[in-house]
């Protein structure tokens, strides 16, 4: 018999976070209701001045046009945002892995919040969430840059593992 083991570690904050790169990794962005859009160097500042101004509270972003592998996604409604990083999605073990946002204060905890989610179903609950914008505003850029995490945003992993019995 097999059962799964969900698994959860937490990294902290760098000491020294990462600076802001120049350039571009991350190909794709998708502000729902849309489809996918090449990312230039002209359309970051609209992304970001969009995110930063509330205009968009959700945004997904992939070197995959299908978002079905490695992505980013964020999710708010202006005072709390979950931004979730998902790594090869559908498989098992720490190859799967995926890290949101949380909130120390809520950790197991299954308080949902008002956040409507952009896939019209989903429920965003309070513990992979923070309130810390700016933090939030500058990983996306980040991760737009580099196609990796910001080190200056606290994460939560999370990874299943199936054991046999």
């Amino acid at each position: 018999m097999r059962r799964c083991i969900e698994h959860r570690s937490f990294i902290p904050v760098a000491e020294v976070p990462a600076a802001m790169p120049e350039g571009i990794s991350v190909k794709y962005c998708v502000h729902w209701p849309g489809t996918a859009r090449e990312i230039t160097p002209d359309s970051v500042q609209k992304i970001m001045m969009k995110l930063r101004k509330g205009e968009w509270t959700d945004l997904f972003l992939s070197d995959d046009e299908d978002l079905e592998e490695c992505y980013i996604n964020l999710e708010g409604d202006g005072t709390l945002y979950s931004l979730g990083y998902v790594r090869h999605e559908g498989l098992a073990g720490e190859e799967g892995a995926w890290w949101s946002t949380y909130d120390p204060e809520y950790l197991g905890s299954d308080e949902e919040t008002d956040i409507g989610c952009s896939d019209g179903q989903s429920i965003i609950f309070r513990e992979t969430t923070t309130a810390d914008k700016e933090a939030v505003m500058t990983a996306i850029e980040y991760f737009i840059r580099t196609g990796e995490l910001w080190n200056g945003i606290p994460w939560m992993k999370n990874w299943d593992e199936w054991v046999e019995e």
